[in-house]
């Protein structure tokens, strides 16, 4: 039996706060700059309290364990993250736009996140899981996991669980480098974090702070400064020289990057070693007991000051630790004590593959239930839904224990409504006579028409290599003109107007060259799939949108080849720049008229990447990047067509 005083607890807590505040005041102001830097150290840099969702997330969860307990699952972080979370930003776009759609966790964190999955978002907020569950750090592990694939997947999920799991360990030992040695108890062995992590161990023994740095932005540096396996390795290797002082932490700042994440992960798991009373006065009054929140967390209570937070967390705690757990808090004033109400069950619902009423495709899913009571239960859950044929699952769950059962998703013979972005359905749970409905949906994405590939020869190819012939007959074309076609061509293949006529003479299929309906099952496209060859080529893509009202979106495209966008018979679009394919590589503002609109986007690829990102996003006169994902309009030329 573990047994730590409240007071002790409570002291552990405050200090792990105030090094989550001291690194995210120092690291907010150079968040992002991917380099190195060496910035003088002087109070000056406190001079500026920041919100930042480092620590904003872990308020929003601790809000909802106050009015739920211990309890808390995927349901429960869903409907939180939806009520009260307006961060359009990277994942927490994605997994919000999977969220209204009708995902559940962990779908609304796989589901079109290839980019993000593995990002920072949700390692930064592993604190509040140890702290909770002090000296339980498996207990602590299993919460972060629900936590992270909100809104990950992989890698920041493992390390989400291990930065809890040594936040947990950090309440009953005193070396900081042997809470990152007991942590790797608590994630796979093989898995990617741990392999990062003894990585990073070993280089420390060989090599100086600066090479071992180099190594880690060498082997697992990103474009996207948020990703986590180079910042964990960061914030890993200032945690190995913190020599148990709070002054490490300007050695973490000048590793920049996600600075505000790698200074803040690691200034937390440090204050909890040390507790409040552990650290230095000089970095208390440097922090400040004031606590900032950012505006896009609404409708919860936030505590003002660190100190409150504190409270807080420590009267949450109460709810997860008991004797069964090996721990005891003792001394604990009664009052902060509460009796939560008892949940009988958990449910979410795991999508591997989506329906498609387009391609006709099944879907399957995973249906998840907990049993979380002390008894036995026999259940029955009903799949109801105008467009997906209904299914009843009789299970019987043991007590205190999980199952999961996998479905299939058949639709209906019926006619689906084309302009909907999702297939909604009802899952009821029936227990006794306790009876409960859930709404939820997949989500759907539209039709486009897919015209080409369209191939032109280069013939300025065509001419041997002038001092080594390329063959030994001189009527053939050279080695570079069979091996690749026209870049770019000027020619236009294909129009609105034309697209238009051709459709309404019913004769778009009848052209000498490729069309097809495609109807992808997420915002990217491999159209690789829909053809055979390979190299230089223009592919169109054609769909319409329909809008009940004259309204303003932003187009949200990522490609590696060059994109050019049409709509409304309108060029508003053409890079002349190669860039990275990311899901906001390109952006167009474009304005929908009441009715039908069309777009029309033509991909020229040339190194063999066929793959085109399609989405839209809210626009309230922000950049992309600040404007959540839009759940309104749809693309659809399937009803032009029909």
């Amino acid at each position: 039996m573990k047994k730590i005083t409240f007071e002790d607890y409570k002291n552990k807590v405050l200090g792990g706060w105030v090094g989550k505040c001291a690194g995210g005041i120092l690291g907010a102001p150079i968040e992002g700059f991917k380099n190195f830097n060496k910035i003088p150290f002087t109070d000056d840099l406190f001079a500026t309290n920041f919100a930042n969702d480092d620590l904003d997330l872990q308020v929003l969860w601790l809000d909802m364990i106050l009015k739920k307990g211990a309890d808390v699952r995927e349901q429960d972080f869903n409907e939180h993250w939806q009520n009260h979370v307006e961060f359009p930003w990277c994942e927490y776009g994605i997994a919000m736009r999977n969220i209204r759609l009708g995902l559940d966790n962990p779908s609304t964190g796989k589901h079109n996140n290839w980019y993000w999955d593995t990002g920072m978002g949700s390692p930064i907020r592993s604190e509040i899981w140890g702290m909770v569950t002090p000296g339980h750090p498996k207990l602590a592990a299993f919460y972060a996991g629900i936590d992270s694939r909100l809104d990950h997947a992989g890698f920041s999920v493992t390390a989400e669980q291990y930065l809890s799991a040594c936040a947990s360990i950090a309440f009953f030992e005193t070396d900081i480098k042997e809470v990152l040695v007991k942590g790797l108890a608590y994630i796979p062995a093989d898995s990617d974090v741990a392999q990062l992590v003894n990585q990073v161990f070993e280089w420390d023994r060989d090599y100086d702070f600066k090479i071992v740095a180099a190594k880690i932005k060498s082997v697992y540096g990103d474009a996207d400064f948020t990703s986590a396996p180079m910042n964990i390795g960061f914030t890993i290797l200032s945690l190995l020289h913190t020599e148990h002082s709070f002054d490490f932490l300007i050695d973490a700042l000048h590793l920049g990057h996600d600075s505000d994440c790698v200074v803040a992960t690691a200034g937390a798991l440090l204050g909890i070693v040390l507790g409040y009373d552990g650290i230095p006065q000089l970095w208390k009054d440097r922090v400040g007991d004031e606590l900032l929140v950012s505006p896009e967390i609404v409708n919860i209570y936030c505590p003002d000051t660190l100190t409150e937070l504190a409270e807080l967390t420590c009267k949450a705690g109460l709810s997860f630790v008991d004797t069964e757990n090996g721990i005891e808090i003792t001394d604990c004033p009664n009052e902060l004590k509460t009796d939560f109400p008892k949940k009988l069950y958990a449910l979410n619902v795991e999508t591997l593959i989506l329906p498609n009423p387009v391609t006709k495709t099944k879907g399957h899913a995973v249906i998840h239930y907990e049993n979380l009571t002390k008894q036995d239960q026999q259940i029955r859950l009903s799949i109801d839904s105008d467009y997906l044929k209904g299914q009843k699952i009789d299970l019987a769950v043991k007590a205190k224990s999980k199952v999961s059962e996998k479905v299939e998703i058949d639709l209906k013979k019926v006619n689906f409504d084309n302009s909907k972005v999702t297939i909604p359905y009802k899952i009821t749970v029936n227990l006794n006579d306790h009876t409960e409905s859930y709404k939820k949906g997949f989500p759907f994405y539209g039709s486009w028409l897919l015209m080409g590939p369209f191939i032109e020869d280069d013939e300025s190819l065509v001419p041997f290599h002038p001092k080594y012939p390329d063959h030994g007959l001189d009527s053939l074309p050279s080695v570079k003109y069979m091996n690749q076609d026209k870049k770019c061509a000027e020619k236009e293949f294909i129009s609105i107007p034309e697209i238009k006529t051709l459709i309404k003479d019913k004769s778009i299929f009848a052209q000498p060259y490729q069309t097809k309906i495609i109807s992808p099952n997420e915002m990217k496209m491999d159209l690789k799939e829909h053809f055979h060859g390979i190299g230089e080529r223009a592919l169109y893509l054609y769909t319409e949108v329909t809008s009940s009202t004259d309204v303003k979106k932003w187009l949200a495209l990522g490609a590696a080849g060059y994109l050019t966008v049409w709509f409304n018979n309108k060029q508003v679009y053409k890079n002349d720049q190669l860039v990275r394919s990311y899901p906001i590589a390109h952006s167009v503002e474009l304005d929908f008229k009441k009715g039908t609109n069309s777009i029309l986007i033509r991909l020229d690829a040339f190194l063999d990447d066929f793959k085109i990102e399609v989405g839209l996003k809210e626009f309230n006169n922000k950049h992309p990047h600040q404007e959540q994902w839009d759940t309104e309009l749809q693309f659809n030329c399937i009803d032009s067509l029909s």
